[in-house]
């Protein structure tokens, strides 16, 4: 707040920035850190998971997953 002069960004400059500026940056931030994790063995990189977990603000009863959805998909996965 102070290095901004008091001034409060609103969330498109904070976007923009981030998605103009540090993609690049990021990316290579993101890769380094994963290398250190792994070569400190904190991760392993033999299995990948991909959480798609989706979170609305505006939640009603269509939004949800079914039970039997997620059996059928974690099956396949188990393959």
């Amino acid at each position: 707040m102070w290095l901004a002069g008091r001034q409060c960004p609103d969330f498109r400059t904070i976007n923009r920035f981030r998605s103009q500026r540090m993609r690049n940056v990021l990316e290579t931030v993101f890769t380094a850190v994963l290398q250190f994790l792994a070569d400190e063995t904190y991760v392993s990189l033999e299995y990948y998971f991909v959480d798609e977990t989706k979170i609305e603000a505006n939640a009603n009863r269509y939004t949800f997953v079914w039970g039997k959805a997620v059996s059928k998909h974690k099956a396949k996965l188990q393959e």
